[in-house]
């Protein structure tokens, strides 16, 4: 078997023979070439650049040290190109041709050969993306940050090798980040607390309340109307007819107006006993056992709307409609005139024992869509319709405000009263903050 040795003579040699050829034909350019190509040993293969795919192989120089090969392209992603293949030996009987060097070291130096082109520029790094700016009451984050450029082309070895490929481009830009909140703050303020009332099966000896005198602003009779609030409800309040919310008007056939807490579960959900029970004397009363969407097991924040449309009863929980009554008997409301007690029943001493915010009184029925666009946002105060609006944030005293400012109202401050000075109620910063967001 021929050694390493006496095959490189034997291409040597041929490529000599093709040498004299071209020249006998007159083709003495390209025989240059070739003459360019023979005479030294073969160059090593180029090792992979680290990054960049490795260089292609150089060209190995003449006897002379002639023409440079050709360097590698440039590895791609902006990392260093191979390195190019060195030159031949100078006689092509040199030592053998060089290896492809796994680290990206070329072959084998030949003697006397020109060393090949310089290694191509170092393509680029991407940039790195912009950082996602934090909005600021809900503006959307800063310009993300643009991608890197690519790297500029590396110039070309000795010997004209091709110049290095250039860097790829950056990364994609960073996002920017969304606004905190959407651009909704929390108008969150005080409430008022009947902490001194009993709660569960507990006596309400207090009797703390807050008492509302409307005269001609209050919806009597069979006027439509909406009565809506926000309530904060312990696990233990929600036992109906020990525990009630509010009640305004007198005695006889849907003469009253007011709501209760339900007085059995959900039903299907024994353990569950968040239920209510809207009423009005009779004719339209329903102590429901429906779902409200909320479990009793936890306190809670609890928006509630009763609406009379002049035929249905109908108890938004949470800005959705859960309870629709009919009239059983009758078909209108014989709502009566009276002081508006809320925390309290006058007719039964029994009341509530936690936190009441935003409550809102209107001489309208409120739509579905109205409720549920506004219950968890404050309403303008001259709001059609608007009769009363207490926000209770107060920080200290007696007096409830009526925040109304339709032309021509007469507020309805209301006052904080109980047995004794002593148990009123009080303005307090709640134990969690009312779910409510300014527009």
């Amino acid at each position: 078997m021929p050694d390493k040795l006496s095959i490189r003579i034997g291409l040597v040699g041929h490529c000599c023979t093709m040498q004299s050829s071209l020249r006998a034909l007159g083709l003495v350019v390209l025989g240059s070439v070739v003459a360019a190509s023979c005479g030294g040993g073969g160059g090593g293969s180029n090792g992979t650049g680290t990054g960049g795919g490795g260089g292609s192989s150089g060209v190995a120089g003449n006897d002379a040290g002639g023409n440079s090969g050709t360097t590698g392209s440039g590895g791609s992603g902006g990392s260093a190109a191979g390195a190019a293949g060195t030159g031949g030996s100078a006689t092509g009987t040199g030592g053998g041709a060089g290896s492809g060097g796994v680290t990206g070291t070329g072959g084998a130096t030949g003697g006397g050969g020109a060393t090949g082109g310089t290694t191509a520029g170092a393509g680029g790094r991407g940039g790195t993306g912009g950082t996602a700016g934090a909005g600021t009451g809900g503006s959307a984050g800063s310009t993300a940050g643009a991608g890197g450029r690519g790297g500029g082309a590396g110039n070309g070895g000795a010997g004209n090798g091709s110049a290095g490929a250039g860097g790829r481009g950056g990364s994609t830009a960073g996002a920017g980040g969304g606004g905190t909140g959407g651009g909704a703050t929390s108008c969150a303020g005080h409430a008022v607390s009947l902490s001194a009332n009993g709660t569960g099966q507990a006596a309400d000896t207090a009797y703390a309340h807050v008492e509302l005198t409307l005269a001609n602003d209050l919806p009597i009779g069979n006027a439509q109307r909406t009565i809506e609030f926000w309530a904060y409800i312990k696990t233990t309040d929600w036992v109906g007819e020990l525990n009630q919310v509010y009640y305004y008007g007198t005695s006889g056939t849907a003469a009253s107006f007011g709501l209760d807490f339900g007085t059995n579960p959900v039903m299907g959900m024994n353990s569950n006993h968040a239920t209510l029970d809207p009423f009005t004397g009779g004719g339209f009363s329903d102590d429901s056992t429906n779902d409200l969407g909320i479990n009793s097991s936890s306190n809670q924040w609890v928006h509630v709307a009763m609406v009379w449309n002049g035929t249905n009863l109908i108890t938004y929980v949470n800005g959705v409609p859960k309870i629709t009554t009919s009239g059983t008997g009758v078909t209108m409301l014989a709502t009566g005139s009276s002081v508006l007690s809320l925390g309290c029943n006058p007719t039964n001493n029994n009341c509530f024992n936690g936190l009441f915010d935003e409550l809102r009184i209107w001489s309208v029925a409120r739509t579905a869509t109205q409720i549920h666009d506004g219950y968890n946002k404050p309403v303008a105060t001259d709001s059609a319709g608007l009769v009363g609006y207490w926000k209770f944030d107060e920080a200290a005293g007696t007096t409830a405000a009526d925040a109304v400012t339709t032309a021509g109202h007469t507020a309805h401050n209301g006052t904080l009263k109980a047995m004794a000075a002593a148990q009123n109620p009080t303005f307090v910063a709640p134990p969690t903050p009312l779910p409510l967001v300014c527009p």
